[in-house]
């Protein structure tokens, strides 16, 4: 991001804090006009222009992967309740 910002003050005659502010302003402009599910990828984008590991979030396939991760769960834990109940059903009936 260092590039960018600097590229801002020689071709635009920006102030580092004016170059950084606009760089501000673009993102928000950009995701402004993404869906939600994808306007976080964006500030992902911009993290990594950065370097900054704090400044990193998880990137979309991780977000993916725990979200799979969770329905994988879920899924496992409603097929040992159906087969619970479905077990005690026929328990019943001998």
């Amino acid at each position: 991001m260092q590039e960018l910002i600097q590229q801002l003050q020689e071709k635009a005659g920006l102030t580092p804090e004016q170059a950084v502010q606009s760089i501000d302003v673009i993102k928000e402009y950009v995701k402004g006009k993404l869906p939600p599910f994808i306007a976080g990828t964006v500030d992902n984008w911009f993290a990594g222009m950065s370097g900054k590991a704090e400044d990193k979030k998880p990137g979309l396939m991780d977000q993916a992967s725990d979200f799979l991760e969770d329905v994988k769960d879920k899924a496992e834990d409603w097929a040992e309740e159906a087969k619970e109940k479905v077990s005690g059903f026929f328990k019943d009936k001998k």
